[in-house]
């Protein structure tokens, strides 16, 4: 992908690396090792959540050019919230976490775009 989309594609999953190191950094001091490691259980669901998404709507540009979508990749994008709803419950039902690491962890994804969304529009050039 080219263009201001690559560029943005790009910046995200590093913000979100940064942003991860962060919380657990964070975390780690707040509540100790514990804490980190639920709010980086939260943030590499968030990661993979932003990876398949991104998956997926590439797979739908390619079917909207003409290619041919996969049916099992089409079913298994389509159900991305709920297989990674039961990765979280069996995340809460089988480790003791710390639910507020890791729900400041799922956010990670929300918080990059919204920087990413940030320096956009400051660096816009048509305004």
């Amino acid at each position: 992908m080219s263009g201001a989309g690559g560029d943005s594609l790009k910046r995200i999953p590093r913000l979100m690396l940064v942003l991860a190191g962060l919380g657990v950094a964070g975390w780690l001091i707040a509540k100790g090792v514990r804490g980190a490691a639920s709010f980086l259980a939260g943030a590499a669901v968030s990661g993979f959540s932003f990876w398949w998404l991104e998956r997926m709507v590439r797979a739908m540009e390619e079917a909207a050019k003409g290619g041919r979508a996969k049916s099992a990749s089409v079913v298994i994008h389509s159900l991305r919230i709920l297989l990674l709803g039961g990765v979280l419950y069996v995340i809460l039902r089988v480790y003791e976490v710390i639910l507020p690491a890791l729900v400041t962890g799922l956010l990670v994804a929300v918080a990059a775009i919204t920087l990413e969304a940030l320096y956009e529009w400051k660096n816009d050039s048509t305004s």
